[in-house]
């Protein structure tokens, strides 16, 4: 089943082709300043299962690590629906969860940097939680790390 999702103006629309790789929530203060809220769903997808009309404009942004990100955003509304983070050298984009046309078909499995979280937000007593990064072994489908070899392979 495919997703799709847009940007608020409607100016961008895209489709993800195939089941995202993972969906996280990011609870890092990058992400909450970056995105105006206390986290952001990021939706793993490989490039290639990806589509998307529309003007694009990009911003590189900085990380703690360094290694930065690009943000690609609706040239006209700013809605971002994409990020590429430059430490990934696979063919994997970061699609913002809340710019699907409904968010519901992807809700996050785990969350991570949730030493960063909000306090007065509540995590559900059954979720999958990391303090700052996650451990891929933990919480990756084994289609998830088969597709990603694959991509390693061909990369």
């Amino acid at each position: 089943m495919a997703l799709i999702g847009s940007c608020i103006c409607g100016e961008v629309h895209y489709e993800i082709r195939d089941q995202p790789l993972f969906v996280h929530a990011c609870h890092c203060a990058d992400c909450q300043r970056y995105s105006g809220s206390a986290f952001v769903i990021l939706l793993g997808v490989a490039e290639a299962d990806f589509e998307i009309e529309g003007n694009i404009s990009t911003v590189t942004n900085p990380t703690p690590s360094g290694s930065g990100y690009d943000a690609h955003a609706c040239s006209k509304c700013a809605t971002v629906i994409w990020n590429k983070y430059h430490f990934v050298e696979l063919p994997i984009i970061a699609v913002r969860g809340g710019t699907l046309n409904d968010p519901t078909l992807a809700p996050p499995t785990y969350h991570i940097f949730t030493r960063s979280k909000q306090p007065w937000f509540e995590l559900p007593d059954d979720a999958i939680a990391f303090d700052g990064w996650l451990d891929s072994s933990q919480v990756w489908s084994p289609e998830t790390l088969k597709k990603m070899e694959e991509m390693a392979k061909g990369a």
